[in-house]
């Protein structure tokens, strides 16, 4: 299944984003099993649609995106929690309604999971948005006019 979004109240949006992340350890998770926190240093995905031209999804700030985590669960048999803390613009080449590309970010920090990974880096594995993500334009948070419903994706590195 797609991305699944809502944008100005109107139909739902099935969209089939390409793309990828990179991280970068930052430090060491000191309690539980052990882990380490990732640093999301790159970010971006697009998606073609016929109703909204190119959308692409790409990083923000990443000054204030919490640390994403790696948590060891279980050393035998290897399996791994990770948590993806991801802050992001989304940019929509044809908004409905026409005029200009959209540019949108999300009104708070999207959290993307697998807890069930028995390697790391992950090789097919899927993530779940954990919740819906409001979307606004760039500067005004109060004014959501999109949601990002669902945001399943399939990981795998690519050296």
């Amino acid at each position: 299944m797609g991305s699944r979004a809502c944008v100005d109240g109107r139909a739902i949006i099935t969209l089939d984003f390409k793309g990828g992340w990179r991280v970068r350890v930052e430090s060491n998770l000191a309690g539980g099993l052990g882990g380490v926190k990732l640093k999301v240093i790159g970010n971006e995905w697009s998606a073609d649609s016929p109703v909204l031209g190119k959308v692409t999804i790409s990083q923000a700030d990443i000054d204030i995106t919490p640390l994403s985590l790696l948590e060891v669960l279980s050393h035998q048999p290897p399996r791994y929690r990770n948590t993806m803390f991801l802050d992001y613009t989304v940019t929509i080449e044809k908004p409905p309604g026409g005029g200009p590309p959209l540019v949108l970010s999300n009104t708070k920090t999207a959290r993307m999971i697998n807890d069930n990974l028995s390697v790391f880096p992950p090789q097919g594995s899927v993530y779940q948005l954990q919740d819906p993500v409001d979307l606004a334009p760039v500067g005004a948070p109060n004014q959501v006019i999109a949601q990002l419903l669902q945001f399943p994706l399939t990981v795998s590195h690519n050296p």
